[in-house]
């Protein structure tokens, strides 16, 4: 299913998403603006990049007001980074604000990345892999089951922290209570979608969502009174958004393992990291890999007020400073199953070979290598990948801005030689630099070679001097010349 969707109206064809998508999934072509599922590994940079706000993230807003109409229980699962993004004086008073839009019951995610953890811990211990993989951004998944499958026995086989939550609620609270995920994560909304785990999160809903959400019903968070989660949870796990999964609990020292532990955030570390991982100069590594630059700090669903990364780090750091290291997660009554299977879903893009790729660039004036200025204007990193994009039919062929510039300049350089209106250009010292064949047939005699001549010599420049002085254009002034019986 489509998770962003274009606004054709809004679209001023900047090419700016198309750059800053890391797979190249964004179809853009005259009569088509859309977002290719099978290539879309649901980061959301594109939707965050965009000035004109013309990409928007599914929305599931209707659906949880309906549900809060119902008899059911709907029960937040809250990520911790809100803890960042909202302007508030005491992070609790979020618990408050949202059991008045109607909640039943408002937890932290933060109590499934407990729960994560600790099958991180028995995975670090058992595995006989070369390298293991977090499975706590479901983005850095799709991008490994995408375009890295050899990689997908790296992941660990676990949910992430919003699926456990899930799962420990739906049993706490009965499986037909209804379980509303609001974080800062597009991706989100495709894992809860997922066949596996479908009736186990029922709407997710970004930070900007929850934001407009409160502003539509008049609640102003700091007018109203703190009050507890639900349920507690760990200081590890409310520091998941600073990357800290593979922490012991007291969060200063890292997991006794023999595996060495790093984290990767930002999509072009990690494609570096999985390219190191796939051609085996990375061995004997753990990693904590985040799609977001910042890790969960920086979701594309952040509200609109979030204040610089430097702060948001300091007041999460500023909540987990304020949690209990008492508070520990309770005990289930029955146990969970947090495995998951991670497939392969190679995209098989199909690809062209280099005289089909030349076939679509000769169409664009690109002839030889020293044609491919690889300047990036289209939205794609080199002109060859441009002419994939064409033959795979996501990109228009004549989309290349140096093509479409010498064009322009080819139609203006012929108006201006068969135009019946006589042009001269001057520079500031009324030097002719360039005139048309109209003006020669009237102004100059013989063959005289006029470039750089003071425009003096032809015609009479007391107006070309009025306009440098006042800066002013003059239209439809006449001016006789007797003796070339001109007007």
């Amino acid at each position: 299913m489509k998770f962003i969707s274009f606004d054709k109206e809004k679209c001023d064809n900047c090419y700016k998403c198309l750059r800053s998508c890391p797979t190249k999934a964004i179809i853009i072509r005259e009569n088509e603006h859309s977002i290719s599922d099978d290539l879309c590994i649901k980061c959301g940079i594109c939707q965050e990049t965009c000035p004109q706000n013309a990409l928007s993230i599914k929305s599931e807003f209707s659906k949880v007001k309906d549900a809060l109409k119902s008899d059911k229980k709907v029960i937040v699962s809250l990520a911790p980074s809100f803890a960042t993004c909202f302007k508030f004086d005491i992070p609790l008073k979020i618990v408050s604000s949202l059991k008045a839009l109607g909640f039943y019951a408002v937890e932290e995610t933060a109590i499934g990345a407990e729960l994560v953890s600790k099958e991180f811990e028995k995975s670090l211990v058992y595995s006989k892999m070369d390298n293991l993989i977090t499975s706590c951004c479901p983005s850095a998944n799709y991008l490994i089951e995408q375009y890295y499958p050899d990689c997908v026995k790296n992941i660990i086989p676990c949910v992430s922290p919003m699926l456990a939550h899930g799962k420990k609620i739906k049993t706490e609270y009965g499986y037909n209570s209804y379980v509303v995920f609001i974080g800062p994560c597009l991706a989100k909304k495709a894992e809860a979608e997922e066949i596996e785990h479908s009736s186990v999160i029922d709407a997710v809903l970004t930070f900007e969502e929850l934001e407009e959400w409160f502003e539509n019903e008049g609640i102003v968070i700091n007018d109203m009174i703190p009050e507890k989660f639900s349920s507690p949870s760990t200081i590890r796990g409310a520091s998941y958004p600073a990357g800290s999964s593979l922490w012991n609990s007291d969060l200063k020292t890292k997991l006794d393992t023999n595996y060495k532990i790093t984290k990767v955030s930002g999509i072009d570390n990690c494609i570096e990291m999985l390219d190191a991982i796939k051609n085996g100069s990375v061995k004997n590594y753990c990693i904590e890999m985040s799609i977001c630059n910042g890790s969960c700090l920086s979701g594309p669903g952040m509200t609109s007020t979030v204040p610089n990364i430097i702060e948001r780090k300091i007041l999460l750091h500023k909540y987990v400073d304020s949690k209990s290291p008492l508070d520990v997660i309770k005990p289930m009554k029955e146990k969970l199953n947090l495995s998951k299977k991670y497939i392969k879903k190679p995209t098989n893009r199909k690809v062209a070979n280099e005289s089909e790729l030349w076939t679509i660039l000769n169409k664009i004036g690109k002839y030889s290598e020293a044609d491919l200025l690889n300047c990036s204007a289209c939205g794609y990193r080199t002109c060859m990948e441009k002419a994939q994009a064409v033959y795979e039919n996501m990109s228009d062929v004549h989309m290349c801005m140096p093509y479409l510039r010498s064009k322009a300049e080819s139609i203006s350089s012929t108006i201006f030689a068969h135009s019946p209106n006589s042009i001269v250009i001057v520079d500031s010292n009324l030097k002719i630099q360039e005139c048309n064949p109209s003006f020669k047939n009237i102004f100059v005699k013989d063959n005289v070679f006029v470039k750089n001549l003071p425009v003096s010599a032809f015609m009479d420049d007391s107006k070309f001097i009025d306009i440098f002085e006042s800066h002013k254009d003059i239209k439809g002034q006449k001016v006789k010349y007797d003796d070339l019986d001109k007007i």
